[in-house]
């Protein structure tokens, strides 16, 4: 019998659940050792994150990708601990040498939406800021791409900044690191759209000289722009009936 994600915890290893993979990225700690971590998503919208440690990358991350729904069986949980985290579970899945992952049929009743921050909450900071956010709101401002190492023109160097408007017109600047920074230029060349909305997906609520500023965080974060989503269709409709000068938080 599948579990819901809202009851794992590290009681047993014989857990089995169906989730979608929202997420998932390769990273290396400050020591050198690679992992594989993804954000899960069960049908009821309950989210969790998973790691997969350096041993076992190559048994597992050819067999899965971005969107695909798994069932996953016998893993261990662990309590989440750091300074960021991706979801609001208390534990994190660990796979096991013993794990069993298999794909499965898409499931079309999963209730996982956005559920983007409200800007004036980041500004006025309000938010926990361990946890990552997401964010809708049309670009309004952007720069131009910059090299930490002018020498290496890199994406592992690169950086950007720019602002995105809300429906009620408050204004959050955000800034993309790494090769966030050149995707976010690569798309915004081939809109054509007059009024761009940005779609940002786990990303860091950072307070800079006094100041509320959205930045990427590694290769977790995700930036879409005009993508082909409810939220951002609604987004559109709540921002037609909203006229008036942009607002910024002194």
């Amino acid at each position: 019998m599948d579990e819901h994600v809202d009851d794992l915890k590290p009681i047993k290893l014989c857990w089995s659940i169906q989730v979608k993979v929202l997420n998932k990225w390769r990273e290396r700690s400050e020591a050198g050792y690679r992992a594989l971590r993804m954000i899960l998503c069960d049908k009821r919208g309950s989210m969790i994150e998973a790691k997969i440690n350096s041993e076992l990358i190559t048994e597992y991350d050819s067999e899965f990708k971005d969107g695909d729904w798994i069932s996953l069986h016998h893993f261990e949980l662990d309590l989440v601990t750091g300074d960021m985290r991706t979801t609001r579970h208390a534990y994190r899945i660990n796979f096991l040498p013993s794990t069993i992952l298999n794909l499965i049929p898409d499931k079309d009743d999963l209730h996982y939406t956005l559920y983007p921050s409200s800007f004036l909450d980041v500004l006025d900071d309000k938010l926990i800021r361990t946890y990552l956010i997401n964010l809708i709101g049309y670009v309004v401002d952007i720069e131009d791409i910059k090299y930490s190492d002018p020498s290496k023109r890199s994406a592992g160097y690169a950086m950007t900044s720019f602002k995105i408007k809300d429906a009620n017109n408050y204004v959050l600047p955000c800034v993309a690191i790494g090769d966030l920074a050149e995707h976010f230029h690569d798309e915004w060349k081939r809109t054509r759209s007059s009024r761009v909305v940005c779609v940002l997906r786990w990303w860091g609520v950072y307070k800079v000289s006094g100041h509320m500023v959205i930045q990427s965080v590694g290769r977790c974060s995700r930036l879409d722009l005009d993508p082909d989503m409810p939220e951002v269709a609604d987004f559109r409709v709540k921002s037609s009936a909203s006229t008036g000068s942009s607002r910024y938080r002194a």
